[in-house]
């Protein structure tokens, strides 16, 4: 591999946001009209990988490059905003045939590619994403507002702390716009490591809540964690005990969770905008410290982003979530 700071300037120079136009962005064949980098990926992933790349076959190559993203958007909820809002988006990799990640790992194993090479394709796809959506925004005279963007980090990630730390360095942008998801199956063994990207980068963190994370590890992460997210089938529970008449545990639960986790957002993953449990949150939340947020994959994005986004279900009755709509025929 070439020294770290001639790859950096080969890189850097690679993805540009003046070059992201053109032949470096182009369609998913026979899918949607998302943007991908098959270009990028592969250098990218050739030279920061360098043998992990070279020891795939030439259809895993030819797949991995193809790999892109879909968008959840996460919208303010309480304390009750004056008008809808949008906050950010979770991103989540998607292949050219628009299946969604437990596809992608199963269609990984099939072409004997590493889980590692999987993530940091998703991982490069994801910035280029946030960089070519500033680079139509600016275009278009529009301010992009202050949002956040987030993507599960697992042990994938952390046993190559170097590349990731590489590939941070390239996308400057990920301090001020990105933070981790903190995948729930991460063990004690990585504490180390993730304080070290922390401190050393100034990564920021979302903490996936759920039960199936250790609790000593969970303890031990309250600390880092800006965002608390409740995944969708915790979401789902909470929905239950509402219906049941638990209410006001619930509220109480929160609040109580909000001051020890010194968290200034929980996110709700899998609420509908008809959700009962929004409803309820929406008319019950008076916390001010803590604002609440939700996260949906059928809900359309609220306006300025309704230009740059659209549903993927409007194409497959099956897929769900956002896909970045519009480039492809400008380009």
């Amino acid at each position: 591999m070439q020294n770290l700071e001639e790859l950096q300037q080969y890189i850097s120079q690679l993805t540009d946001e003046s070059i992201l136009t053109g032949n470096t962005v182009v369609a998913a064949p026979d899918c949607l009209p998302t943007p991908c980098f098959p270009d990028i990926i592969s250098k990218v992933l050739g030279m920061v990988t360098e043998h992990e790349w070279d020891d795939l076959s030439e259809r895993a190559q030819n797949y991995l490059k193809w790999i892109t993203v879909k968008a959840e958007s996460i919208d303010a909820l309480a304390p009750r905003p004056l008008h809808s809002k949008t906050c950010g988006f979770e991103l989540l990799s998607i292949d050219r045939d628009c299946n969604s990640f437990g596809e992608l790992v199963a269609r990984s194993q099939e072409l004997n590619i590493p889980s590692v090479l999987l993530r940091f394709a998703s991982l490069i796809a994801t910035f280029l994403m946030m960089r070519l959506l500033r680079q139509h925004m600016k275009r278009d005279n529009i301010l992009m507002p202050s949002l956040t963007f987030t993507q599960n980090v697992d042990a994938n990630y952390l046993n190559y702390p170097h590349t990731l730390k590489i590939l941070l360095e390239l996308f400057p942008e990920y301090q001020q716009m990105f933070f981790f998801e903190i995948n729930e199956e991460i063990t004690e063994d990585y504490l180390k490591t993730i304080r070290a990207l922390a401190e050393d980068l100034g990564i920021r963190f979302a903490l996936d809540d759920t039960n199936k994370m250790d609790s000593n590890v969970h303890l031990q992460l309250l600390d880092l964690a800006d965002w608390i997210k409740i995944d969708f089938q915790a979401t789902e529970l909470l929905e239950e005990q509402l219906i049941a008449g638990n209410g006001n545990k619930i509220i109480f639960h929160f609040e109580q969770y909000a001051r020890g986790a010194r968290s200034p957002v929980i996110v709700f993953e899998g609420l509908t905008e008809n959700s009962p449990l929004k409803v309820f949150l929406e008319q019950s939340w008076k916390q001010t410290s803590t604002e609440l947020y939700y996260q949906s994959r059928e809900r359309p994005p609220v306006p300025p982003w309704n230009k740059y986004f659209g549903l993927i279900q409007d194409y497959h009755d099956d897929k769900y979530g956002l896909f970045f709509k519009g480039l492809i025929n400008e380009l």
